[in-house]
């Protein structure tokens, strides 16, 4: 509360000073002044974060061949653009969530045929639009295919071969290459991490304060060079684990459950895997007289109170206060004569 929080700040002490709220005395040396100010107070509880991408999927060859290009680390690929080449093919991303397992012609059926007449729209390799997007791959569906391969240069078939297109949620970000270009490769090898596009911040959240954060919350991340960027907690795992630190068994470790926050505003940053602090708030008030947490003198007797000049040469008075929030180095107060604008003594 404001007590532990002033307490923390460095309070003054008065013994035998609290007799009432209108004492008066000469001002305490090496002093300065501030203001009552009416402002809003937010007190967060800070948490250690990650900052970095969202939805790793990792990227297998599912043909045999030579690597002969990869897409760059860090670099973002979309809808129709390769992420790889094999024996100086290409394979190309398409967006969907049922993984690349099978040849794709005429005749065949399933929600892998969906997924790729969506993506062939979205394409443009539909003018005609005699594309129905359903289970069904149709002369419609192989003449858009014929028509995606026109487009770059390859013979038009109007099959995908396995190995042909990757299909995956949604743009995607290249983390680290697990395979080198001109490394002969089998299906199955694994050639690259990826991730989607979207930044997030991950905290691992000691299990036992599950209760501290809740989906849907606000949140503030400060960045490492002290930016900040607005987030909202979108997930909260429900399963604990224990982590293994470096040199310590696994059940020793501290379970946690792993709180997921998507960012509101942009981050200005490209880091990967980059500490963050993230601000959660616990209580706020709005519109409340405030005075800087030092300016609170503890009172022998129990209370506080706020030191007030009298004017030159007449020394100072104390005014006895109730103590609300505390947040940022300032408490909320309220007392007899307290009004915005009315100065305070604090130390130096």
């Amino acid at each position: 509360g404001a007590v532990a929080a002033a307490a923390a700040a460095g309070l003054w002490t008065l013994l035998g000073r609290d007799s009432g709220a209108t004492e008066t005395g000469a001002a305490l040396p090496q002093t300065a002044t501030a203001q009552v100010e009416r402002r809003d107070l937010v007190e967060r509880e800070t948490f250690e974060g990650t900052l970095g991408y969202s939805g790793e999927r990792p990227l297998v060859v599912r043909r045999p061949g030579t690597i002969t290009w990869l897409a760059p680390e860090g670099s973002v690929v979309r809808r129709g653009e390769p992420l790889l080449r094999v024996d100086g093919r290409g394979v190309f991303l398409m967006y969907g969530e049922v993984p690349a397992w099978r040849r794709l012609a005429e005749g065949v059926t399933g929600p892998d045929v969906r997924q790729l007449e969506w993506n062939l729209v979205a394409l443009g390799h539909d003018p005609g639009r005699d594309v129905e997007i359903d289970s069904e791959f149709d002369a419609a569906t192989a003449a858009a295919v014929e028509r995606w391969q026109d487009a770059r240069g390859v013979e038009e078939d109007g099959v995908v071969e396995l190995g042909e297109v990757e299909f995956l949620p949604g743009a995607r970000r290249i983390g680290a290459h697990e395979a080198a270009i001109g490394a002969p490769a089998q299906p199955g090898t694994p050639v690259l991490e990826t991730t989607s596009a979207t930044q997030v911040v991950t905290v691992q959240l000691e299990a036992d304060r599950r209760d501290a954060v809740a989906e849907g919350d606000a949140v503030e991340v400060e960045l490492a060079d002290g930016a900040t960027v607005a987030g909202r907690i979108q997930s909260i795992g429900k399963v604990a684990e224990a982590p293994a630190a470096a040199g310590e068994e696994t059940g020793q470790a501290e379970p946690t459950v792993e709180v997921t926050i998507r960012l509101v505003g942009r981050t200005a940053t490209d880091l990967d895997q980059a500490p963050v602090d993230v601000g959660v708030v616990r209580s706020s008030r709005e519109d409340v007289l405030a005075v800087p947490v030092t300016a609170l003198l503890a009172l022998a007797s129990g209370g506080y109170a706020v030191e007030v000049p009298e004017g030159e040469g007449e020394g100072t008075r104390l005014v006895r206060v109730e103590v609300g929030l505390a947040a940022d180095g300032w408490v909320e107060v309220s007392g007899d004569g307290l009004r915005e604008g009315t100065t305070v003594v604090v130390p130096k």
